[in-house]
């Protein structure tokens, strides 16, 4: 249905072109606005873990707020926040995906959504930051992947995993292996590091190696070099001392 001029100008649509404009000029943004009344968005944190956003715009009657309630206005979206240690998890692998509890402040109500989505899609940007005042963010990001398809939720009040609604024990030991995984997954897809058996790479570790074996034999070299220096320091002081004593020795004959 074709929107009049009026709408078009309204808060609405100003503030959705203020998500387009912010989307469009950042490379770790992406969206679909294709229906109206839904908004999908896909955020690529600091921390390189992924986020999709949904915010999807419900009746009157389907919220505590009057019936007169403006459909820009943040409150009469429902907004849901996902989380993933890959951008390929969304598609492929829904066990890897968990829900984010993180809601716009409680003074967004009465905001546009666009400014909303704007706020909640900066701060994910920039999620090593955020996660200082969000514990719930903080704990997602450090969790290896692997261990997320054992995770429902991630909330303020801890963690919901399958194993606590079966009441058995969430966690078992964390594994090495299971960073070690998303690391390999990191240098072959973000860093373009094939594997730690690429030449360039061995060739690398052995310099560093190298390096590491110089620097140490240095420092002991560096060592023992003052210690003759002061071994040589102490025997001038001491032939110093025993000259003034025989010339005091002198002194009093005469």
């Amino acid at each position: 249905m074709k929107q009049s001029e009026s709408e078009i100008s309204g808060p609405y649509y100003r503030s959705m072109q203020l998500l387009f404009d912010t989307v469009e000029s950042n490379d770790s943004l992406e969206w679909d606005d294709e229906e109206y009344g839904k908004v999908e968005l896909f955020v690529k944190g600091m921390s390189r873990r992924w986020y999709k956003i949904n915010a999807v715009q419900i009746g009157p009657l389907e919220t505590d707020q009057p019936v007169a309630c403006p459909k820009h206005w943040t409150s009469s979206w429902v907004i849901l926040v996902k989380g993933a240690a890959w951008r390929s998890d969304f598609s492929n692998n829904n066990s890897m995906v968990v829900d984010l509890c993180i809601h716009t402040a409680r003074s967004g109500d009465r905001l546009p959504i666009g400014d909303s989505l704007v706020g909640l899609c900066l701060s994910l940007l920039n999620d090593k930051i955020t996660a200082m005042d969000i514990p719930l963010l903080a704990q997602f990001i450090v969790c290896p992947r692997k261990r997320l398809s054992t995770i429902e939720i991630f909330q303020n009040e801890g963690i919901v995993t399958t194993d606590m609604l079966n009441q058995e024990e969430p966690f078992g030991d964390f594994m090495d292996d299971d960073w070690e995984e998303e690391e390999d997954y990191l240098l072959e897809n973000e860093f373009g590091i094939i594997n730690h058996s690429n030449p360039a790479f061995d060739a690398l570790t052995n310099l560093f190696n190298h390096s590491a074996i110089s620097a140490e034999k240095e420092s002991k070299d560096l060592e023992s070099e003052l210690k003759e220096q002061e071994m040589r320091e102490n025997h001038i002081e001491k032939i110093i001392s025993d000259w003034d004593r025989e010339a005091d020795k002198v002194r009093g004959l005469r």
